[in-house]
């Protein structure tokens, strides 16, 4: 495979050192970051939610939560005040 020198700042290649992972070669981590880019578009986005279909991202109990706040707003707002940090 062929290789690029890329010549970058050294505060740049700090970060790039920092953001490294074990194992990981510095073009492991520019392809990681480069790929974990926000989408531009809707079609965009939605492709990217394609590996997730099928799953479940919420347990049953979770969904039932999330169900009755949606019908009870106050409920919810007032259960988020209870558990928020001081």
């Amino acid at each position: 495979m062929p290789y690029t020198t890329l010549t970058v700042r050294q505060t740049v290649a700090k970060r790039l050192r920092a953001t490294r992972g074990v194992g990981e070669s510095y073009s492991d981590v520019l392809t990681r970051l480069l790929d974990n880019q926000p989408a531009r578009t809707v079609d965009e986005w939605l492709k990217s939610l394609a590996p997730l279909e099928g799953r479940s991202l919420f347990t049953p109990e979770e969904r039932a939560r999330l169900k009755r706040d949606q019908r009870n707003p106050r409920d919810s707002q007032t259960r988020r005040k209870a558990h928020a940090p001081a």
